[in-house]
């Protein structure tokens, strides 16, 4: 047994557990008929509906397939049709794809990722109220409800990745400079979020990316064990170091990046949209307003509420936030697997991609500092240069 094969039948059940009582308290019943639905649609939605009655299209004309993150995957050196760009909870991609080779771009791995990720649909999966833009310099709020309305508790029960990431999020202090306590609970469901994002097409292709781009760690070239692969992953994400410069071991690039951190008097991280939303739930988190990015062109598309891509400004605990954009609906595995190929496959700290979300398209900076001597995760996020159709 190796490491990260030896989990037993009942810590994957105390995680379980502990999620359940989690969004149970924030008043999310995992319990929950799988008949839940989104809150009463607006009657332009019904309408829009009643509409397209037939099965869901890709913009190709196919159906889009309907089941999902539990599929062996198929690794093939043909090219398979298009993925969806729009995934479901109930989605499942075809799990064959195009092996990545030396020349595959970071551009072209990473729209690779997004037509492979299991991403949620917005309006059905979950609802946002984007409400007002307004200037990161402008310290009024411009937002007075909360950016999240709804998410499909299903999400939560029926998807391993997302149960075992909620686990993870209460796992650290926010305060640079307190010393992290990491018990050997913590550990173990450090292990059963890698063990599953590690079964998804979106990590599968990140590492195999990083095998064809010949990288390498402390030294080490990146190989095909997926057991070996998950050790590194461990030790980028997970293994602590100092960040407030006391010796004090208080940061790791996971909870900077995923739950985020507060640094002389400022929120530092903080990149997703699942710790966002459980912590609006709690009110920890309070929604000021979208900074709106550049259009290209003569393009005239519009920050609205089913927008992939979102730069915020907010409060965490009273704790200002000026300028912070994420990802809205992704999977947990998207954003690991982006940030580690920046990380692994990259050498530069920043680097420019064009994204095509399905009838939009945002260009990106995906930035990658690197911590201790390059072998951890200081910080990872993306930052909107532009948005157009």
């Amino acid at each position: 047994m190796g490491f990260f094969d030896d989990l037993k039948t009942a810590a994957i059940e105390k995680v379980k557990e502990k999620v359940k009582e989690e969004l149970a308290e924030l008043g999310i019943d995992l319990d929950e008929d799988d008949a839940d639905e989104a809150p009463e649609p607006e009657p332009e939605e019904i309408a829009a509906e009643e509409a397209s009655s037939t099965p869901a299209q890709d913009d190709d004309g196919g159906e889009r397939p309907v089941s999902a993150w539990s599929t062996p995957l198929n690794v093939t050196t043909s090219s398979p049709p298009s993925a969806p760009a729009v995934a479901s909870s109930n989605y499942s991609p075809s799990t064959s794809f195009p092996r990545p080779d030396a020349d595959t771009t970071f551009n072209e791995a990473v729209q690779k990722l997004w037509d492979l990720d299991a991403r949620l649909i917005p309006n059905q999966d979950y609802k946002i109220d984007v409400q007002s833009s307004k200037h990161p310099c402008n310290k009024e709020d411009a937002a007075e409800e909360p950016l999240f309305t709804y998410v499909k508790p299903a999400v939560f029960r029926k998807r391993p990745t997302f149960t075992t990431f909620v686990a993870l999020l209460n796992n650290y202090s926010a305060y640079t400079g307190e010393e992290e306590d990491v018990t050997e609970q913590e550990l173990q469901e450090n292990r059963a979020f890698l063990n599953e994002v590690m079964k998804t097409a979106p990590m599968k292709y990140c590492h195999q990316y990083c095998i064809a781009k010949g990288c390498t760690y402390k030294g080490k070239e990146i190989s095909g064990g997926e057991s070996e692969f998950k050790r590194t992953l461990n030790s980028i994400w997970f293994e602590l170091y100092s960040r407030s410069g006391r010796r004090n071991m208080d940061s790791s690039g996971f909870e900077h990046v995923f739950v985020g951190e507060v640094k002389n008097g400022q929120v530092s991280g903080f990149h997703n949209w699942i710790m966002f939303y459980l912590e609006e739930k709690r009110g920890n988190v309070d929604f000021r307003g979208y900074i709106k990015p550049k259009c290209r062109g003569s393009s005239t598309a519009e920050t609205n509420d089913d927008d992939p891509v979102l730069t915020l400004q907010f409060r965490w605990n009273g704790v200002e936030k000026f300028v912070g954009t994420c990802f809205i609906g992704v999977t947990p595995e998207f954003e690991m697997a982006l940030y580690t190929m920046a990380f692994l496959a990259s050498e530069e700290d920043e680097n420019a991609i064009t994204l095509d979300a399905g009838g939009e398209k945002f260009d990106l900076n995906v930035k990658c500092h690197k911590y201790d001597r390059n072998t951890k995760v200081g910080s990872c996020y993306v930052e909107a240069l532009a948005h157009y159709e």
